[in-house]
């Protein structure tokens, strides 16, 4: 994108406060021209003071300007202020609304701190252009707009050296931003790296701490930004390079400026006054010019952060639901796999031709090796993923045509990472349903063999857990994860590994919980701990992502195939003499 399509897309953003941001413009631009007006009253004083005149009117005029300039500009600065704050908050709801709701897919692949670090680095540069933007921005390219026929008008002479420094200004302008344009670029891609190393380290501090990793991060950390400062000064350098000239040229242009009007007062050509007005007028035109290099140096700035925000936001806006997508209302549970297939780019992990039909109501258990497509394949059903062939129906409908809040009201998982909130324990827990009652809540608990621990604690259910509910045990953790479930009462429930962070004793009593929830749902049950799908109306056994056992538990036990073998691992099943039964074909109904 060009400078100007970014600054332009930048200020679409104004667009909900058009009338309040036009009026701060106009505002602006209006105290532009009168300080246009300051240095000519200026230079009529003088011309009325060495003349013998009355310089009374002329005096109470000019300072009339400068009262009106300074208490206008107080008041345009503070509405421009509150506009720009304002937006700034606007813009991160906004935009933290659609980030978080696109799919995990998304945020898997681009990485959350890098997600973050784009929005605030965003938030902030989008802050500053508009905050000038309503300030200077407009007013100064209005204002040498104005100032050029007016110095023309005063005296083309001089006004001529006023056009060559403009001049000068626009070519360093453009020669250092060709310069420093791929520098730029390198210095934002080594911001993300040590933000994202911060945010790395941060949120596993406790396994630095383990592995005695601080001071290796840390000089990790200051590598990263020593390569960050390696980038940054040769443009921080080229910057000052054409601050200097710019400087030089301007008082060049002054110096000049003085040389001429001395040889014109002297030959009679003009005022003293029009030389000292023409003065003022040029430091005002300088000072313009100052400030059109800093405009296009913030926009220069800006750049980068913004195009990568700008595609943040485009990836966000194709990854809508599609208008006229249906809400998956009034389920009963039954879940079918047609073919299924999902494959992960530059790996060979996966499902794949995977076909099934859980009826309602039952409970389906999936085993197999580790990286063998389990969590894969409930993903696919929460459409983390989509299919990249075959199809996911629930009540025979296909969950591609319905849209995902829906699709998620239907579902409820308990993860193996509890993914519990900075929160109390209730506010987690009525993450299930923000609608339910304190008793509600209270009976979730109970039925997740939660109340004693809760209870045990000072502040009860309003126990603050601490980030990702650090003040919490596994076991305890997981017993809230439970309870949320217990709540949102979901007509299909999602265990992945929900009981392996408890004990025995305690599993035993959330399995209960956790069969009272089964119970009329369909349950699809992720378990490494094979006792705890003997229940099961159906195991599926996948290696490989796909499913190459099928039947109920009894049945692939006496199988003695892999699932038997992993029983056998295990020690829950002996190398007694069972019978062997017939199954069916891998992908019909057993």
């Amino acid at each position: 994108m060009s400078l100007f399509q970014v600054y332009a897309r930048a200020l679409k953003y104004l667009g909900s406060s058009r009338i309040r941001v036009s009026l701060v413009v106009v505002a602006n631009i209006v105290l532009a021209v009168i300080t246009i007006a300051e240095p000519i009253l200026f230079g009529r004083i003088i011309d009325a003071i060495s003349g013998g005149g009355d310089v009374t009117p002329i005096l109470l005029l000019w300072g009339g300007f400068g009262v009106f300039n300074t208490l206008a500009y107080v008041l345009v600065a503070r509405e421009a202020d509150r506009l720009a704050h304002g937006r700034r908050a606007t813009l991160l709801t906004e935009a933290f609304g659609r980030i978080i709701s696109m799919p995990l897919a998304w945020h898997h692949q681009r990485g959350t701190s890098n997600a973050l670090h784009t929005l605030l680095r965003a938030s902030e540069t989008l802050f500053g252009l508009w905050l000038e933007f309503m300030r200077t921005h407009l007013s100064t390219i209005v204002a040498l707009g104005l100032m050029l026929p007016t110095a023309l008008a005063m005296d083309w002479r001089l006004s001529s050296v006023l056009i060559v420094l403009g001049v000068l200004y626009w070519i360093i302008g453009r020669t250092v931003m060709n310069r420093t344009k791929e520098g730029q670029a390198s210095v934002e891609g080594h911001y993300h790296t040590v933000f994202s190393h911060v945010s790395d380290s941060i949120s596993n501090v406790t396994v630095l701490h383990s592995y005695n990793r601080i001071e290796a991060e840390t000089r990790a950390l200051k590598g990263f930004t020593e390569r960050l400062l390696a980038a940054q000064y040769p443009v921080l350098d080229w910057w000052a390079i054409a601050s200097a000239l710019n400087r030089i040229a301007s008082t060049v242009s002054m110096l000049i400026i003085l040389i001429i009007g001395v040889v014109l007062v002297r030959n009679g050509e003009i005022k003293v006054g029009d030389v000292i007005a023409f003065i003022g007028f040029a430091n005002l035109l300088i000072g313009r010019l100052d400030l059109l290099r800093q405009f296009a140096t913030q926009i220069f700035e800006a750049r980068s952060k913004l195009e990568d925000f700008f595609r943040l936001e485009d990836s966000v806006k194709e990854r809508e639901e599609p208008v006229g997508a249906a809400e998956l209302a009034h389920v009963r549970g039954e879940v079918e796999f047609r073919n299924v297939s999902f494959d992960f780019a530059n790996t060979t992990q996966g499902v794949r031709d995977v076909s099934f039909t859980a009826r309602a109501g039952q409970t389906v258990a999936i085993v197999g090796p580790t990286g063998a497509g389990k969590t894969t394949l409930v993903n696919l059903l929460q459409r983390v993923y989509d299919p990249q062939q075959g199809q996911i129906l629930i009540d025979g409908t296909d969950i591609a045509t319905v849209t995902r809040k829906s699709l998620r009201h239907s579902i409820a998982t308990v993860f193996q990472d509890a993914g519990l909130l900075n929160r109390s324990i209730t506010e987690n827990i009525r993450l299930g349903r923000e609608d339910a009652s304190e008793r509600e809540v209270v009976a979730a608990a109970e039925a997740a063999a939660a109340t004693e621990f809760i209870e045990s604690r000072l502040a009860g259910f309003e126990t603050e857990v601490g980030e990702r509910g650090n003040r919490l045990s596994g076991g305890e953790r997981q017993r809230i994860a439970i309870a949320r479930a217990i709540l949102k009462n979901a007509p299909i429930l999602v265990l992945d590994e929900a009981t392996s962070a408890l004990d025995v004793e305690t599993e035993a009593r959330v399995k209960e919980a956790i069969d009272r929830l089964r119970k009329d749902r369909t349950t699809f049950i992720i378990a490494h701990r094979l006792s705890t799908i003997r229940d099961a109306d159906v195991v599926l056994f996948l290696d490989h992502g796909r499913v190459i056992e099928k039947g109920t538990y009894d049945e692939l036990s006496a199988l003695g195939g892999r699932f038997a073998s992993l029983l056998k691992t295990s020690g829950i099943l002996t190398d007694d003499t069972r019978p062997v039964l017939t199954l069916a074909p891998v992908g019909q109904k057993a």
